[in-house]
C-alpha cells in the first residue's frame, strides 16, 4: 500500500491534510488534531494524536490512572502520558500492513479507533476526577 493511498483515504473522509516534511500528514478529525507519521517501511503504518485536547486541566496522576485504564481495555491503540510536559496524553495506532488490505480498508478504521479511544479516554478522566 503506499502512501498516496493513505493520504487520498484520508481526505475522503476528513477533508484537508497538510504534510509536514519532518513528521508526515497532518489533519483533523472530529475535533483532534492527527499525524499519519510517514515511514520508510511501507508495511507499517502509524497514526497518533499527538496531544488529547480538553484533557490538560487534570492531574497528573489521575491522568496516568485513565492513560492506563485505557491501555488496559481499548484495543489496537497506545495511550502515553507525557513525563516531560504538563499532563500531556497521546495516542497511538501502528498497523502492520498485509497483503490483502487497502487503504479503504484500513483507514477509516485506524482513525475511528483512535476517535473512540479519546471519547473512552474523556469518560474514564471524568468518572476518575468525580470519585475523587
Amino acid at each position: 500500500m503506499k502512501q498516496e493511498e493513505i493520504v487520498n483515504e484520508i481526505r475522503q473522509m476528513c477533508g484537508q491534510t497538510i504534510l509536514m516534511p519532518s513528521l508526515g500528514w497532518h489533519f483533523k478529525y472530529n475535533g483532534q488534531v492527527y499525524f499519519y507519521v510517514v515511514s520508510k517501511d511501507e508495511s507499517m503504518v502509524r497514526f497518533c494524536i499527538p496531544f488529547v485536547a480538553r484533557l490538560p486541566l487534570y492531574d497528573k496522576e489521575l491522568l496516568k490512572e485513565a492513560v492506563n485504564e485505557t491501555n488496559r481495555n481499548v484495543k489496537f491503540i497506545k495511550a502515553l502520558l507525557s513525563e516531560k510536559d504538563d499532563a500531556k496524553v497521546s495516542l497511538d495506532y501502528d498497523h502492520k500492513i498485509t497483503d490483502l488490505e487497502s487503504a479503504k480498508d484500513i483507514v477509516p478504521h485506524i482513525i475511528k479507533s483512535l476517535d473512540f479511544a479519546v471519547g473512552f479516554l474523556e469518560r474514564i478522566v471524568r468518572q476518575i476526577n468525580n470519585n475523587n
